[in-house]
């Protein structure tokens, strides 16, 4: 019976992204004790298993979106105080007590007036908008302290320095992934390093190995071939269920649609 690893190019090029990154995780999951002790395939296993991992990394990294999600809360946080800020200074200029009152909102008026766009300005600019702001209110802290705005300043202070280290971190995240390459990159990277593993695996099949090694590899090849499979077959059970909804019809053979 022949233990050849087949099957697997077409199937690799016709899954989604998604599924692609489960097949390899799953690949050096079922063979990783196996194959780190056959020398003959341990290296290529090896950076295979790395290739693997670099796309299960970005692919999870892409499909959470957490840094999106949060740096869009901390803008929204930030913009909130910012609103919040001048609202408050412009009713103590509108409505003051006293002559005091008057002139310590007069100024911190004129300043508030200086940066009200700064909620619609793009993300650098309104961090430096905020930053100059901040710096100017707290020049008058007497009025601050008069309004009791000072905390209200310093919280604003606090919400701006957090996007911009989150912003800055992930404008960093960005330029190292555009060093690694895009996730369709890593997806045929992966494939490529288990292509090779494949043929050096087939190759050594064919040689007159140890019994310990030929069994290794025979069990290599058995559950290569048995994932591959079992991949295939829900991929044209899929196929035949999308082919059966676009028709309005009966369901594909399934076991007609080829890889």
């Amino acid at each position: 019976m022949s233990t050849k690893i087949d099957g697997y190019k077409s199937l690799l090029t016709h899954i989604t992204i998604a599924q692609n990154v489960q097949f390899h995780h799953d690949a050096t999951g079922q063979i990783d004790l196996i194959a780190s002790q056959v020398s003959g395939i341990s290296p290529a296993f090896e950076a295979y298993r790395s290739d693997a991992v670099a796309l299960d990394a970005e692919f999870d990294r892409k499909s959470k979106s957490i840094e999106t999600d949060e740096l869009t809360l901390k803008d929204d946080r930030r913009d909130g105080t910012t609103v919040q800020l001048i609202s408050r200074i412009d009713y103590h200029f509108k409505f003051p007590q006293n002559d005091r009152e008057k002139e310590a909102a007069r100024i911190l008026q004129f300043i508030a007036y200086a940066y009200r766009d700064a909620p619609r300005k793009n993300y650098q600019a309104e961090t430096s908008y905020l930053r100059n702001m901040i710096a100017d209110l707290r020049k008058n802290e007497t009025g601050l302290n008069l309004f009791g705005l000072a905390s209200l300043v310093n919280r604003l202070d606090r919400e701006n320095t957090e996007f911009e280290t989150l912003h800055a971190s992930r404008a960093n995240a960005k330029e190292a992934r555009r060093e690694s390459g895009t996730l369709g990159k890593l997806s045929e990277k992966a494939n490529k390093s288990f292509d090779v593993l494949c043929q050096i695996a087939n190759g050594m099949l064919l040689m007159p190995f140890d019994d310990a090694t030929k069994s290794a590899l025979e069990q290599i090849a058995s559950l290569l071939n048995a994932q591959i499979n079992q991949y295939a077959v829900n991929y044209r059970r899929h196929a035949g269920i999308v082919a059966k909804k676009k028709t309005g019809g009966e369901s594909t053979d399934v076991e007609n649609i080829e890889l």
